[in-house]
């Protein structure tokens, strides 16, 4: 077995680390063979022995724990040191090499020079065979001593510089990290900083979004209210327009009714012209133009007597039903001065006054609505009086914020229960009708809401704000076209009581067969019907008697009448049509 002067053998199952351990070796003059693992190592040691063995600890097959072990007991390879190359640094290992028998350690990671000095060193320390005397060098003296002292020394000596040369590393890379740490708890803070201030920005954002989307969704809530008013307002407007005219035939043409029947028709035609009312304004949340109003001279005690009456299922019926007692007290004060305004707002105004003053008592309690009137100088030195109506309530009352904000739209304390326009539209009334809204409440004190309308002066007011309308001096023959037969045949009912002549046609089609010109003197039509609509019924018959005055009564009576009647169409009114408005209309145009 011949052995070549600078012959190493490296056992690195890594290839990476074992080319770099052959370049490092090969640029300083040393013959390099190298071997994938231990039992690889071992077989080219035999057959060619090298003279030092540089060996990985972690290998497959055969560690180099056991190739170590293996070279000390051949007796042909015993004196060949053995240099193991690991990660292992624990003491344990140190011990578990020198059981089998390692000249040194080399820890990774090393530098090239580092592994080059380790193997210098021994190689120049190499022990002769056991009991021999062996020179060494320590430092800048040599010593003699024992071969089994001389490894046990080199051992040690190379455990000291390794742990020597990791404790420099150690303590630089010590330093770096000290140096880094602080730079990251500097970063560190300075992005909590960062993070803190843009999650501030992202919750103003989040809480503005939140507010606009909020406004959003209410806002196509009401339009979509106000398109599905629109979409049945020309059915319910049908629905009612025989009710409204019967109801106004027996006012008319009854004069034996007693004085409660009387009273009480009354009522139901106060109630249809709220619904129609009621409908149309549903219109306004989507289409918000100012409102025309129909406005009279109001006496404010009957209309406060009215409410309490429409309301009294909801402060009375419904509390007691669940074991809750409400009682309504009226005050009224006599001779109130009269009020002009539109009498179906004012109405709904004070009926939703007492819902909420209904809802402020869910244990029950005592609501009050007063009348009276109130004077305060004007500027010019002359008084002026208002008309003054409270509704009281004993209930939960309301905070300060809650005060302040109680007539911003959609702000409601009633959770899914409340819309948040009630007191909205209360004060939206009380600006149109020039009035004062006043709120004083106190949380756990109850609640008293106050309107102020101005009071009409004496040359003003008529008596019960009733003008008789005028009426047709001569029997008409009129032509009716409507497609819903129970609308037109009380029309029909109405007009023939007047004394007129009635043709009453099913349909728009209809209407122009049965339209003869000089056979009529007015034509009254409906707006919606199926295959021929009142704008194609208008254009026919014009086409044929020019001067054919032509009514159009319909459900959709306020939206045209904003949009522009067709040309061929003398009047509009609109459903559910009122008896004497009808008889005006008629007067006005046959006059």
């Amino acid at each position: 077995m011949s052995q070549p002067a600078r012959q190493i053998l490296v056992a690195e199952d890594s290839p990476t680390q074992a080319q770099r351990m052959r370049y490092v070796l090969e640029q300083h003059g040393y013959q390099v063979t190298t071997a994938a693992n231990g039992a690889l190592a071992l077989e080219a040691a035999r057959h060619t022995r090298p003279i030092l063995i540089l060996s990985d600890v972690l290998m497959p097959e055969m560690t180099g724990y056991e190739l170590c072990r293996r070279i000390k007991q051949d007796p042909a390879l015993a004196s060949v040191p053995v240099v193991l190359v690991t990660t292992l640094s624990h003491p344990e290992d140190v011990i578990r090499g020198l059981e089998c028998g390692a000249d040194n350690f080399i820890l990774k990671p090393y530098e090239a020079e580092q592994l080059l000095r380790r193997i210098e060193f021994v190689l120049a320390n190499n022990r002769p065979p056991p009991g021999a005397d062996l020179e060494v060098v320590f430092g800048k003296q040599k010593h003699r001593i024992t071969a089994d002292r001389a490894q046990i020394l080199n051992l040690l000596l190379s455990t000291y510089e390794a742990a020597t040369e990791r404790n420099s590393e150690l303590t630089t890379t010590r330093d770096a990290l000290r140096r880094t740490n602080l730079e990251l708890q500097q970063l560190t803070q300075a992005l909590e900083d960062r993070v803190r201030e843009r999650t501030s920005e992202l919750e103003r954002s989040n809480e503005q979004l939140r507010r606009a989307q909020q406004a959003l969704i209410q806002q196509e809530r009401l339009r979509a209210l106000g398109q599905m008013a629109s979409g049945i307002a020309h059915d319910i407007n049908n629905a009612i327009s025989p009710m409204a005219l019967y109801t106004d035939l027996l006012l008319d043409h009854e004069p034996g009714l007693s004085s409660s029947a009387r009273e009480q028709l009354e009522t139901i035609r106060r109630s249809i012209d709220d619904v129609a009312r009621t409908v149309a304004r549903m219109r306004e949340f989507y289409r918000p133009q100012e409102p025309q109003l129909q406005l009279s001279d109001i006496e404010m005690n009957p209309l406060v007597g009215q409410v309490v009456d429409l309301t009294r299922a909801r402060w009375s019926d419904q509390p007691q039903r669940a074991g809750i007692m409400i009682e309504l007290r009226t005050q009224l004060s006599m001779d109130l001065p009269i009020v002009h305004g539109a009498e179906n707002e004012i109405r709904d105004a004070l009926t939703n006054l007492i819902f909420n003053a209904v809802d402020a008592l869910p244990g029950g309690g005592v609501i009050e609505v007063r009348t009276g009137t109130a004077t305060e100088p004007a500027r010019d030195g002359t008084p002026t009086c208002w008309v003054q109506v409270e509704v009281s309530d004993t209930g939960v009352g309301m905070d300060e914020e809650t005060r302040k904000r109680c007539l911003e739209p959609f702000f409601t304390t009633k959770g899914e229960r409340g819309s948040g326009l009630g007191l909205a539209m209360v004060y939206g009334m009380a600006q149109r009708h020039g009035a004062l809204l006043e709120i004083e409440s106190a949380s756990g004190r109850g609640t008293t809401m106050r309107l102020l309308f101005p009071a009409v002066t004496a040359g003003r007011a008529t008596a019960n704000g009733f003008i008789a309308p005028a009426e047709p001096e001569r029997s008409l023959r009129i032509l009716v076209i409507d497609d819903d037969t129970l609308l037109s045949q009380s029309l029909s009912n109405a007009l023939s009581s007047d004394g007129h002549e009635v043709t009453v046609a099913d349909g728009g089609e209809a209407g122009i067969a049965a339209f003869q010109p000089g056979c009529f003197d007015v034509v009254i039509t409906d707006l919606g019907m199926p295959y021929v609509d009142g704008r194609q019924v208008a254009k026919a018959i014009r086409s044929v008697s020019p001067t054919m005055p032509i009514i159009m009564l319909t459900g959709w009576g306020q939206a045209l009448q904003a949009e522009g009647a067709p040309p061929e169409v003398t009047r509009v009114l609109n459903k559910p049509p009122r008896l004497g408005e009808i008889r005006a209309v008629l007067a006005e145009l046959t006059a």
